[in-house]
């Protein structure tokens, strides 16, 4: 028998080694602590590899709130948020430390206007032509940024993009015109994170 100590492979999460063995409210406190402002909304995402990634993304960059705006959802009338279940085994364990709102997609004046009165300025992440959209490297971002994303293939709605305050655009230099949710996500997440969060 060996002496080696074994108390943390006991803890399957994947969490960094300062929260091995700790319980999960111990670490959704400790993060709550030191979170950034920044908020993320999400128009429906209809895959839940994108949710996931997303839940993951907050949790990475430690944004404030992940707000998802949800598709009617005829199986499920009577949820007033409109959300069906996902499958979360690809967040890993993240949504049990982030704060996750569910609202409907119709209901987005709502959100729109209680970020507003919290002082946040509200970006739409597209390249759609006709709303003057600005390059992300460009950007300083003030401290209350929420920023608005929607799915690869259709992309946001007009109505959510003409709430927004302003539209910007993450450059690239391949063939295709846009990359995926998730990923567009991380990147805006980390280019906030760069401006607000402390730099090691």
């Amino acid at each position: 028998m060996s002496d080696i100590d074994l108390s943390r492979s006991n803890d399957y999460r994947n969490v960094t080694d300062y929260f091995k063995g700790q319980s999960d409210e111990y670490i959704r406190d400790t993060l709550n602590s030191r979170r950034g402002k920044m908020v993320a909304i999400m128009q429906n995402l209809s895959h839940d590899f994108n949710k996931a990634s997303a839940v993951r993304n907050s949790n990475a960059f430690g944004m404030r709130k992940l707000i998802f705006l949800n598709p009617e959802n005829r199986t499920h009338m009577d949820d007033p948020e409109g959300a069906k279940k996902w499958d979360r085994r690809g967040a890993l364990g993240t949504q049990n430390y982030e704060s996750i709102e569910h609202h409907r997609v119709t209901d987005y004046q709502e959100v729109f206007d209680q970020l507003h009165d919290e002082g946040y300025t509200i970006y739409a992440v597209d390249n759609t032509p006709g709303y003057n959209p600005q390059s992300l490297y460009k950007m300083a971002f003030p401290e209350k940024s929420a920023f608005l994303f929607g799915e690869e293939q259709l992309g946001l709605a007009d109505d959510l993009i003409e709430a927004a305050d302003a539209m910007v655009y993450i450059p690239q230099y391949g063939s295709v015109r846009s990359v995926n949710v998730s990923v567009a996500n991380g990147i805006i997440a980390a280019f906030y994170a760069s401006q607000h969060m402390p730099q090691e």
